[in-house]
């Protein structure tokens, strides 16, 4: 699953244990929300997003395939792969990091009138800029879909957590404004002001949501993760 491929890649990891195993036995209504995501250099891919009270899961569509889960709660992540049966953990639950003196981070906003309203809402154009340069754009609702978004502001800024941890590990070379403010310091900011309708960067990153439900019922074990898979845990954690 490339949202694994992508955790673990920028995050480091520690082998641990295994995952306790809690049983479910019921039904839950969600909110899904598909978006179509590309990263640079790839086809653009379906990805799911199902969300409840307590739990946001990611996946490609597949109810058995490979799936991330964060726990709303606890503030944790777990990417699931089942081939080789592990769990990359990710603990978010301390303070969202704060940009450090010297380094502007502003967003400029403004509402898109030609654009059609979503549940008749004017949606917003907005670009994150750090240092007078456009890290990255979005395109937001207002009030559209708020527990969906709330969940994904709440989800950015666990990575945020994580990358902050890891942040000496990451080159130099690779510690541009845009990047600190895009994983850092600002990784909230579209979903801070509005459901995501697409967002997108120089780098080839882009998304898009091509549709939604809400009330949808869903077995309770697509929220749990597996307990006999081995766990490695996020550096720092």
């Amino acid at each position: 699953m490339r949202v694994r491929n992508v955790l673990m890649r920028l995050l480091g990891c520690v082998l641990l244990g295994l995952v306790p195993f809690t049983p479910a036995l019921a039904q839950t209504a969600a909110t899904v929300v598909w978006y179509l995501e590309q990263e640079p250099g790839i086809d653009g891919y379906p990805v799911r997003y199902i969300v409840t009270p307590d739990y946001m899961r990611s996946d490609d569509g597949r109810d058995d395939g490979d799936f991330l889960l964060y726990d709303r709660k606890q503030h944790k992540i777990y990417s699931v792969a089942r081939e080789n049966r592990t769990v990359l953990e990710i603990d978010g639950s301390a303070p969202a990091p704060q940009a450090p003196d010297g380094l502007s981070i502003s967003v400029r906003e403004r509402p898109d009138e030609k654009a059609p309203l979503v549940s008749g809402r004017v949606p917003l154009e907005l670009e994150l800029v750090a240092q007078g340069q456009v890290c990255h754009s979005a395109v937001v609702v207002p009030g559209f879909l708020d527990p969906v978004r709330t969940a994904l502001q709440e989800y950015n800024q666990a990575l945020a957590v994580q990358q902050v941890r890891t942040l000496d590990r990451t080159p130099k070379d690779f510690q541009t404004p845009c990047f600190l403010s895009r994983y850092l310091y600002a990784s909230d900011f579209h979903f801070a002001r509005g459901m995501v309708l697409a967002d997108w960067n120089d780098s080839g990153d882009r998304r898009e949501m091509t549709s939604y439900k809400t009330g949808v019922p869903f077995d309770d074990s697509l929220f749990v993760v597996p307990g006999d898979f081995r766990v490695i845990r996020g550096a720092g954690n």
